[in-house]
């Protein structure tokens, strides 16, 4: 049964990973609605734009400067906060999975076939670095121009002490696919895996301890803020946080669908994830509350998600789909109209 599981869901993120993609120059048109996460809560702005793009990762640096990346190398930068995205050449064909950004200058981005490009120019043109593995890369995380973590399909964990000049392999002995990361300084970090599986390293990402956590339930997604509080995500609205830095965890369902990925900061946050699904937790990842997206996008997947500013995020995923999302209850202006 576990054989099972486990391939379904690496069918299923097959079928993500490889959707179909054609962009080049894209300027987005502008739709917005207002929904109510429940019952009495204050009005949320939405804007979105649909772009006809799948996306599988989505990076800002600040409220202004962001890439996404998706299958055959396609590569997008926006300087305006996402109102215009334009094509950028990232000199290869394979999918481009995830970025790490520094600033608006420096950045990496990982992807299939263990692929590792970086830019020292912004997105403008890109260098591949050698990579020690073959198999995919899901994401990769510095804590600076030196240090980082990569990722991937069977186990594959690479790291990194010199901008990506030399990378080591330190991969599991174990068939086991890894999804996300996220360091909380430069020593201590989690990875999200499957079945129900996180990993904890203290050491830089040179060894990693595991810790099964989701009963079978594969995390895709995981964030923590500077609190202590943490949150992974993942099959079947499955969510696991703790509040105390992970010495103790809590499991529960958190939402009805499957998510994919999750923002947290001072314990608020939104997780994303399948049919459309986006879910809004205002304490720490212990419960959660609907936010509804536009009638046509709830057949489409949202993979991508960055925090842009305190309660102002962008998302993105399958056909296009690209909302900002902005909580108005501070009284902050509506989400800028996109052109």
């Amino acid at each position: 049964m576990e054989r099972e599981t486990r391939a379904k869901e690496k069918a299923r993120r097959t079928l993500l990973v490889f959707g179909l993609i054609f962009a080049f120059f894209i300027v987005a048109t502008n739709r917005s609605i207002q929904s109510r996460s429940s019952a009495g809560d204050p009005i949320k702005e939405v804007s979105y734009e649909k772009l006809g793009v799948d996306f599988y990762d989505i990076e800002f640096v600040d409220v202004t400067h962001g890439w996404m990346g998706g299958k055959g190398g396609l590569l997008f930068k926006t300087k305006d906060g996402g109102k215009t995205w334009r094509k950028l050449d990232s000199g290869t064909d394979d999918a481009i999975f995830s970025f790490s950004f520094l600033d608006k200058n420096t950045g990496w981005g990982v992807g299939q076939w263990g692929l590792i490009l970086s830019s020292t120019d912004g997105g403008k043109t890109w260098t591949r670095q050698d990579s020690p593995v073959k198999e995919h890369l899901f994401c990769v995380k510095f804590t600076d121009k030196l240090h980082g973590v990569a990722v991937g399909d069977w186990g594959k964990i690479i790291f990194t002490e010199d901008g990506g000049q030399n990378w080591f392999d330190v991969s599991l002995q174990e068939d086991i696919i890894l999804y996300d990361i996220d360091f909380v300084s430069g020593n201590e970090g989690w990875i999200a895996a499957e079945t129900g599986v996180l990993f904890h390293t203290t050491d830089g990402g040179r060894s990693w301890k595991r810790l099964e956590l989701g009963h079978g339930k594969t995390f895709f997604g995981i964030s923590f803020d500077r609190n202590g509080n943490g949150v992974a995500v993942g099959m079947e609205g499955a969510v696991c946080y703790t509040s105390d830095g992970g010495k103790n965890w809590k499991l529960q369902r958190g939402a009805e669908s499957t998510l994919f990925n999750v923002v947290l900061e001072n314990g608020r946050g939104l997780a994303v994830g399948d049919m459309a699904s986006i879910y809004e937790t205002k304490d720490g990842g212990q419960s959660w509350k609907v936010i509804e997206p536009p009638l046509n996008m709830r057949q489409n997947w949202f993979q991508c998600l960055e925090r842009l500013s305190e309660n102002k995020y962008i998302i993105a995923g399958g056909g296009g789909s690209v909302l900002f999302i902005e909580d108005s209850q501070n009284q902050r202006p509506p989400v800028e109209p996109v052109v």
